[in-house]
């Protein structure tokens, strides 16, 4: 998983919310996940990245968008060979754990994803299933 660079931060918004952007190649995606304290928005800037919430597909490209409510858990699989994104979370604050994220991934890269995100409301649920094709799909337009 990429570091991502943040765009605009709480403190510049008094909180309310964060923009990052983020390059990730296929195969570098994040797990299983869920918010509990933010909702987050996502933009893609370039590319086709299938998101999945709660077992429902998005498939999007470039120049679409997808809510990706607090509580309910999502992942996304890149399925070009990169793809670029804005991330809008709200309220701010998940932002801060891209400072605390290491330069270099190891072995404990997982363990460290984990420990790190929880300080930030953050629940790992699980590794996403292959390359995501196996959930409901729906078709969103541009």
């Amino acid at each position: 998983m990429d570091r991502g660079s943040v765009l605009v931060a709480g403190e510049q918004t008094n909180g309310l919310l964060a923009i990052i952007e983020r390059t990730v190649q296929r195969g570098g995606e994040a797990p299983r996940h869920l918010h509990t304290r933010e909702d987050e928005v996502v933009y893609v800037l370039d590319g086709y990245v299938c998101f999945h919430v709660d077992g429902t597909r998005f498939d999007l490209r470039t120049g679409m968008s997808a809510v990706l409510p607090r509580g309910r858990e999502h992942f996304y699989c890149v399925k070009s060979e990169r793809a670029r994104m804005l991330q809008i979370f709200a309220p701010a604050g998940l932002e801060g754990y891209l400072a605390e994220w290491p330069d270099s991934e190891g072995p404990a890269g997982v363990e460290q994803l984990v420990t790190i995100t929880a300080r930030y409301g953050v629940e790992i649920t699980g590794p996403p299933p292959g390359d995501g094709d196996s959930a409901e799909r729906l078709e969103v337009s541009a």
